[in-house]
């Protein structure tokens, strides 16, 4: 008798193994169907616009607000762009690295701004050119740069950008790394102690009915704070790695800026299309949202390949633009909201592989996602 349970659990927890193991596997492999038919089931979640040629094809929720993620750093670099181009920034000066670990946080990029420094060939007295925190920003998106970036171009100035790109809809960008300690902050105003597991839950309450300019407004201030913590020692008393959870995570991600995948094509089309803006802005918006084509494949296929995407636990967004060797131009957005575990993974391994499909083969595609879709929009 004994003998037979041994078996029986031997058994389960072999096919449990095998079970997690084809799972894994399964979440890892790219599957642009995947990705087509988690839309077309999902229409509270997603959104999908596409543009060829200058004639919209697909608008499946363009006009739903969904939070950006990271993808919002294309207003960024629009901003550096023009800024570099009427010389009002240059992007040839030396920045020190220790002036962006003001704006960094350990854990909180999944590696991102590590990467970057990692990919750098030399840093000249751990100084790096500006163009080249830029391209951080977008190639590598260390959202350090990005904050180091707000700083020094100016929120006002990257948020004019949404009148003059007429995103009405479009909400207004403030600082992405800053906002992760507004918990700290709002615990520090009620007289709470975050690092208390039950008094973090009331912070957490408080936090949650922030009303979104109130949030915006504590995130700005924090910035602040921050531009001036060269020592550090604001983030090291914040110490967000020993109070911050799923919960909080949750929280930022239904907090941050929401604009449309509308809006985004419209945005990446501007971009692509090269008559809106001069070419001194696109020669230097393309030497940063073209870092694509540095693959040797994209080469062979494009003219032009360009884009940003974003994550988080409960969102992945991206908004890309190409044009191909016969001059082809295509602009595609799309946004994920509401997401969680497995789903958030498969969306972010499939997403480029979706994206290149359409790009690669698009009559199929067009015709694949048009049958899929119909009667949704």
């Amino acid at each position: 008798m004994i003998f037979t349970i041994i078996l029986v659990l031997v058994g389960v927890i072999l096919l449990l193994v095998i079970g997690f193991l084809w799972l894994r596997k399964w979440i890892q492999k790219p599957d642009p169907e995947y990705v087509l038919n988690f839309i077309a089931k999902n229409p509270n979640r997603s959104s999908l616009t596409i543009v060829k040629n200058g004639k919209l094809h697909i608008n499946y929720q363009g006009q739903q607000l969904r939070p950006l993620a990271s993808t919002v750093k294309i207003i960024l670099a629009i901003e550096f762009a023009q800024q570099a181009a009427t010389k009002d920034i240059d992007s040839s000066e030396l920045i020190d690295v220790k002036d962006l670990n003001r704006f960094y946080i350990p854990g909180t990029d999944g590696g991102a701004h590590q990467e970057w420094l990692h990919s750098l060939d030399l840093l000249t007295e751990g100084k790096v050119p500006l163009s080249e925190v830029a391209n951080g920003m977008i190639a590598f998106s260390s959202n350090a740069n990005t904050e180091y970036l707000m700083w020094r171009l100016g929120l006002e100035r990257i948020n004019s950008n949404l009148e003059k790109l007429q995103l009405s809809m479009h909400e207004e960008i403030f600082p992405i790394v800053s906002y992760l300690l507004i918990p700290y902050e709002v615990a520090k105003a009620h007289h709470l102690d975050i690092f208390d597991r039950n008094q973090a839950k009331k912070v957490l309450s408080l936090v949650k009915e922030m009303s979104k300019e109130a949030y915006k407004n504590e995130a700005n201030r924090i910035h602040a704070i921050l531009s001036q913590d060269s020592d550090g020692k604001y983030k090291e008393q914040a110490n967000l790695a020993a109070w911050h959870n799923l919960g909080f995570d949750q929280i930022a991600s239904r907090k941050l800026v929401r604009a449309t995948t509308s809006e985004y094509v419209s945005i990446v089309q501007k971009i692509n299309n090269t008559s809106f803006f001069s070419q001194e802005v696109i020669d230097q918006l393309q030497a940063i949202m073209e870092w694509p084509m540095k693959n040797s494949s994209n080469q062979d296929r494009f003219l032009h390949l360009g884009g940003k995407g974003g994550s988080t636990a409960e969102i992945v967004t991206f908004a890309l633009f190409a044009e191909d060797k016969q001059g082809n131009k295509t602009e595609i957005a799309v946004f994920f909201e509401d997401v969680h575990g497995y789903e958030t993974v498969k969306l972010s391994t499939s997403l480029s592989d979706f994206q290149l499909a359409i790009l690669t083969n698009y009559t199929e595609w067009h015709e694949k996602i048009a049958s899929a879709l119909k009667g949704n929009n």
